[in-house]
Formats: C-alpha cells, structure tokens, sequence
C-alpha cells in the first residue's frame, strides 16, 4: 500500500475518470475497503479543486455527459446531460429525474456529477 494521505493530483485524476478510479484509487492507498471504516474521508479535494482540474483538462469531461433520452435507462445513480440550454445533474428513480439542479457551465456540472458519492 501507498502512504497516505493521498496526493491531491491523484485524487483529482481519480475523480475526474470517474467513480471505478477513485474506488481504484483507495485500495492502493487503504487496502481493503470492507475492512476500512469511512474510507470517503481520505477523498478530500473540493468541488472548486475539481472544477479548476477540469477546466484544464476539458477533454476528460465529455465522457460522463449521457444523452437526455438515456435517463429513462437508468436507477438509483446521478446523470448528467444537456438539455433546452442548461446543464443539468440529477439523481435517477426508475428513469425520471429527480433532485435536478442546473448548470450554464459544463466543468462545475461535471464536478458535482463527479463528487455525488464524497
């Protein structure tokens, strides 16, 4: 295992690639994340970290974007999609939207699409 705490370029990296690299992420650094209590707590860059990670690195962005015809696909997870003129992140309840905030900014909707588990 790595020596905490874990560098705040990985996490970022980590993130920004999405939630299999953060859980990624903290096994190099915990080991076993069953036998680890409150692992999120060794995640600890801000939304504003991400967002400025992101607007450097835009190419990493677009990836996480679904289109606003695939939520009816999804359960239980956060979505991000464009649609009439705004960026916006939700939680999914059987295909319908719910908790819907809006963004004019893709890298701050991205970042709170990202960090909806930390």
């Amino acid at each position: 295992m790595k020596t905490l705490p874990i560098p705040e370029e990985e996490q970022l990296q980590a993130l920004a690639e999405g939630l299999k690299d953060v859980y990624r992420l903290l096994r190099e650094y915990l080991g076993d994340l069953n036998k680890v209590p409150n692992f999120g707590q060794h995640i600890t860059v801000s939304k504003l970290n991400l967002i400025n990670y992101l607007r450097h690195h835009p190419e990493k962005v677009q990836k996480h974007v679904i289109l606003a015809a695939d939520i009816t696909k999804l359960h239980d997870i956060p979505a991000l999609f464009f649609d009439n003129g705004k960026w916006i992140v939700c939680w999914t309840d059987h295909g319908t939207p719910v908790g819907i905030t809006y963004f004019d900014d893709l890298p701050e909707a991205a970042a709170n699409y990202l960090m909806a588990y930390w």
